[in-house]
């Protein structure tokens, strides 16, 4: 993959740095596929670290019990969250330390920006839906003392696998319009069509999505091109259902090695 934002890989020396300066690791992974949200190449074991999963609203109910039970099997303290969940139900999940220093951190595009606005209690930073909106480094204050920080998203620099760059195509942390191997776009429809269980070969399922969108071309021919960033970008935002991209049951120890640093 070519896309790689050069404010990445400054902040992710930036961030071995602040490590010194903090005692707990918020990572926040999208729960439709919390393995390649992981997909930063970074060590943080030395930290009490808790894996957030959010957008569980638009997650697999049932595969995100999966991954809860997976990562407790792990030793690994997970929660779940949404856009919308109360702060004191979220709060309360945390059970910070009121000498909590905490680092937030994340590959773009999991709502980290939303879980600082609800830690914060007010609208403290930018929220969009596009990739690496975040740019600047923050301190905020809670109320009882936790110091936390805020980080841009993280991303390895050169994405291994195409299965890898599928899935942060389908959970929004590549751009759409950044893809430029067709073949991820194939990858990327074959994991949901694996997942939700559909027949359609990949050119049919395009051709009758554009018609029912009405992505035509002159002479009312499907526009491929334009059904391809459409879908996606839909996918990714979570307004075409329900649905998660990988199970535990599907990740091998050599991926686990690969993605990340352990």
């Amino acid at each position: 993959m070519n896309w790689y934002p050069g404010h990445i890989e400054k902040t992710k020396r930036q961030i071995r740095d602040l490590l010194k300066l903090v005692n707990t690791v918020l990572e926040v992974r999208d729960a439709r596929a919390p393995f390649a949200t992981s997909a930063y190449g970074m060590d943080f074991s030395s930290k009490n670290t808790i894996i957030v999963l959010n957008k569980v609203d638009i997650a697999d109910e049932k595969t995100t019990k999966e991954w809860v039970e997976y990562f407790r099997e792990q030793g690994k303290r997970v929660i779940t969250t949404f856009k919308d969940e109360p702060r004191k139900t979220f709060l309360k999940k945390l059970s910070f330390d009121r000498l909590a220093r905490v680092l937030v951190v994340g590959v773009p595009n999991t709502g980290k920006s939303t879980i600082i606005n609800k830690l914060k209690g007010k609208r403290a930073s930018s929220v969009g839906a596009q990739p690496g909106i975040t740019r600047g480094i923050q301190w905020f204050s809670l109320e009882n003392g936790v110091k936390i920080l805020d980080t841009p998203g993280i991303l390895y620099k050169n994405i291994f696998s195409k299965d890898l760059a599928a899935k942060l195509l389908l959970v929004g942390s590549l751009p759409v319009e950044k893809i430029d191997d067709h073949e991820v776009f194939e990858k990327a429809f074959e994991i949901f069509k694996r997942h939700q269980e559909i027949e359609e070969d990949f050119t049919t399922f395009f051709e009758n999505f554009a018609k029912r969108r009405g992505l035509l071309k002159k002479g009312g021919v499907p526009d491929l091109d334009r059904a391809i960033r459409v879908f996606f970008t839909e996918l990714s935002q979570g307004k075409l259902g329900r649905v998660s991209f990988e199970r535990p049951d599907e990740i091998n120890p050599e991926e686990q090695g690969q993605t990340r640093t352990v």
